[in-house]
Parts: structure tokens; sequence; C-alpha cells
């Protein structure tokens, strides 16, 4: 077997530990030079908005089996990796297309080093090459497809996917893994959100705290928070997205919150407030205003009437 480099890579990265951890981690501006006798392949690259880059890790070893990695000081098989050390060194990046002048192709989103020789190049197509999500699971017990069905199944719910989808769905992870939670078909499980974005989709789907099951809260805080209580233990936690100064895209920050441990992602504290009391039924009362019922918590008495909160005019001098 016979490999022909078709070019080079130019990159800002002159040592191993100047690379990102993981390309698309970086918005650092890369160049990939095509050979003289390779440019004809160029041809309608420049229609593509991304591709995929199979270069040759030249400063990895190529003795290794066994490493490590940066989640972690567990040993792992190299093959279980994406150690640039490995019998065929041969790395993969996803990267951006910025522009193409000539045989220079201007690129973002790579981690390989100044001098790197290029394999190939691929387009990347979405709709073949996408997943869906990480590779670690919610319940390792049941394999690496359920969490991508999962990952599915909160898209088709919010509409599309985001980085604020992808904080609830690890925030489900944090919260399986600390609490051992399961869906709850009733109120078994109570999760108060302290944001109203689009991490709470995720967390309806996957826990089944709903408003409608009365299990889910929202305790306006402005905070990427959530706090998951169960009901037969006792048990409590409150998980919170921490800050980070990293520059991404919005497609590195959400494969960013997919992929890294949730112990980098969230902070985890016992909830200050005590856990809600479970949902109640409660009469209806007609507005003598409007005629529309609503629940008898929510009437007000206003000049002797029974009325809604439409209807009822508020009164305050300042306190």
């Amino acid at each position: 077997m016979e490999l022909v480099p078709i070019g080079v890579i130019h990159s800002p990265y002159i040592k191993r530990e100047e690379a990102p951890r993981q390309g698309r981690l970086s918005d650092k501006e890369s160049v990939l030079e095509i050979y003289s006798g390779f440019e004809e392949g160029l041809q309608d690259i420049e229609d593509k908005r991304h591709i995929v880059i199979l270069y040759w890790a030249h400063l990895g070893k190529r003795d290794v089996l066994k490493t490590i990695t940066p989640f972690g000081p567990e040993i792992k098989g190299v093959f279980a990796t994406r150690s640039p050390s490995r019998p065929n060194p041969i790395a993969l990046c996803i990267a951006d297309l910025i522009r193409v002048e000539g045989n220079r192709l201007y690129v973002r989103g790579i981690d390989a080093i100044d001098g790197s020789p290029i394999l190939d190049i691929k387009p990347y197509v979405y709709e073949l090459d996408s997943l869906y999500g990480p590779e670690d699971t919610l319940d390792r017990s049941k394999g690496k497809d359920t969490n991508r069905k999962l990952w599915e199944e909160c898209i088709t719910f919010h509409g599309h996917e985001c980085p604020g989808l992808a904080i609830g769905f690890r925030a489900c992870e944090a919260a399986k893994e600390k609490l051992g939670i399961t869906f709850s078909k009733d109120e078994e499980i109570v999760c108060v959100t302290e944001t109203d974005a689009c991490g709470v989709d995720a967390i309806q789907v996957i826990t089944g705290c709903t408003l409608g099951k009365g299990n889910l809260i929202y305790r306006d805080t402005g905070k990427q928070a959530f706090s998951f209580f169960v009901r037969g233990s006792g048990e409590s936690i409150r998980i919170i997205l921490k800050p980070t100064d990293k520059q991404m895209t919005r497609e590195e920050k959400k494969m960013y919150l997919l992929e890294a441990p949730i112990e980098e992602l969230f902070e985890f504290k016992k909830p200050t407030f005590e856990l809600p009391e479970m949902a109640r039924i409660f009469n209806s009362i007609v507005c003598e205003i409007c005629g529309e019922s609503t629940a008898e918590h929510k009437i007000r008495i206003m000049d002797g009437k029974k009325v809604c909160l439409d209807c009822f005019k508020e009164y305050s001098r300042g306190w």
C-alpha cells in the first residue's frame, strides 16, 4: 500500500502542545496548500461550507497501543481514543472552508501541526455525516444508539439543534449520573428550572418533567441552573452551567457542550429551596365580568365581584 500526499497544511501550531485538543474548538485560520498535479481535483470545492480533511500526524508516535486522554487518568486502547499517536497516525478534521485562492484552501477549525501532509479532502455532508450527538450515553448499559436517539428526539421536539438544547441534554445526563433518575411518569421527579431557554425542552423530553404534570417549575433567576428532586428518597441536586471564556463558533460551542465531561461543564450544589408540594387541582370560578372560568387561586375580588386576573385592575401606591 502506498500513500501519496496531495498537499501540506500551513497552520499556526508549530509544537504539539500549541494545538487545540480538538480542531472544532479553534477559531484560528490555516491554509491547505495543494500540490501541483492535484489542483484539478479542487473543481467546485468552493461551493462547500465544510470539508473533511485527512492528514498524516507526522509527529505522532507509531508504537502506541495504549494511552490516556485529556478527560481522565484511565488508560485506554488507542483505537478508543482520538490520540495522534497510533500505528497509522491518520488524523481527521472537519473544517470550515473560508475561501479558495488557486491551489490554497483557507480553513478554520483544525488541530494539525504546521507541515502536516494532506492525504485527502472530502466534502462534509450533514445528512450523511452527522450522528446527532456524542458517543457517550445517558444510560451506558443501553449503548450509544440510545443517546443518539434521545438527542434526535430532543431536536424534533425543539425544532432545531443548538448549544442551548445541548445544555439541557447534558444536565439530564448529569442528573441521571448523580441521582439515578429515570423518566418521570407522574411527579416522581421534579425539576425546578431557573431559565426558560432552549435547554428546558431537552429536560421535558428526557426526564418527563413538564408543566402539564406539574413537575416542571419555573423559578426565574436568568441562570442556566436546574434543580432535580426525587420525591421518594428526598434526594436533590442543583446543576449550574459553569462560565467559560473559550472563544467558539455556535457549532463549536454545541459540540463542546455535547462532548466535554460533565464535571468540566457543570457545578453541583444542594438546592437552597425546599421541594415544592405536589400539584393541586383547583375548583374553577367563573369571572363575573368576562364570563370565563379560571382556577380559584387566581380569582381576585374587585368592586364586590369575583374577577379573573385579566379583568382585575391592579391598585398600588408604590409598595
